[in-house]
């Protein structure tokens, strides 16, 4: 058995493991990201005109603000629909440069400003970027074989409309895999495997991701085939899918405070579970 001295060496030996592999890691996520903004600069056209881009970008970045905790240390927001939406309403041209460029946005949460953490936002910034240009670029590439009118001018018809929905949501999908992977590649190597297992239910997000994706995709055809008076209607939807998230929050505190106290109450009438809750059926 080591001795305190060792324990106490060795876990200072590991944070110091983890200063520098942070360091690391957001220096390089934070090069990849501006690079790929750099990158997508040169050969896209940013979406036109600007002010839907803001107003597109405003809601992504209070999404993002205001998600909540749907499993431990899982967070999530209707920002993929969000972002869906505007990649669809944006066109193939701009979709990836102009989603992109909501992504970097959208960095900061706010436990990174309560924290004054550095980490989780450099990180987040690389990370948002690839897993936003992946996705988008495979929305891109669907949706120029579904509508593009004779002149050039991105457009969707009718008929079109349930296609544009479909590869939405499969775009978001590939959204939420690369945002899994990349999540777990970087716990894993900074924090090590013992840390891994907070995120082992990212995958229970997928099913609502796949709806927000196709959701994100009928309102962007909306928006297309109505025009800007369809934006009040797309809020309405952006915000019922937040509440939605905000009840099954609410719902999941309360199921955790009820079984705590459940679990007091159980201890303070039986010393063989108390200290030992894995010993409550």
């Amino acid at each position: 058995m080591p001795s305190p001295d060792n324990r106490v060496s060795a876990h200072v030996d590991d944070l110091t493991r983890q200063e520098k592999q942070k360091k690391r890691f957001a220096v390089v996520f934070v090069a990849v990201g501006v690079g790929t903004l750099v990158l997508l600069g040169l050969t896209q056209s940013f979406p036109q005109p600007l002010w839907l881009w803001a107003v597109f970008a405003a809601a992504f970045v209070f999404f993002e603000w205001s998600a909540v905790e749907v499993n431990d240390k899982l967070l999530a927001s209707p920002s993929v629909m969000v972002m869906m939406t505007a990649a669809v309403a944006f066109g193939p041209d701009s979709a990836i440069l102009g989603c992109t460029a909501m992504a970097a946005l959208g960095i900061l949460t706010p436990d990174d400003v309560r924290g004054r953490r550095w980490f989780q936002p450099a990180v987040n910034f690389g990370q948002l970027i690839i897993s936003t240009a992946i996705s988008t670029s495979t929305l891109a590439l669907l949706l120029d074989a579904v509508a593009v009118s004779n002149d050039g001018v991105w457009t969707v018809e009718p008929q079109t409309v349930g296609l544009v929905a479909l590869v939405s949501g499969l775009a978001a999908v590939v959204h939420g895999f690369v945002n899994l992977w990349l999540v777990s590649f970087i716990v894993r190597q900074v924090y090590g495997t013992r840390n891994i297992d907070k995120w082992s239910h990212m995958g229970q997000i997928m099913l609502p991701m796949t709806g927000m994706g196709f959701l994100g995709g009928l309102l962007g055809a909306t928006y297309l085939m109505v025009g800007s008076a369809s934006l009040p209607l797309i809020a309405i939807v952006f915000f019922t899918g937040y509440m939605a998230f905000e009840s099954y929050a609410r719902l999941r505190e309360a199921q955790l405070s009820t079984l705590a106290g459940f679990i007091k109450a159980l201890e303070a009438k039986d010393l063989y579970t108390r200290g030992h809750t894995e010993r409550v059926a």
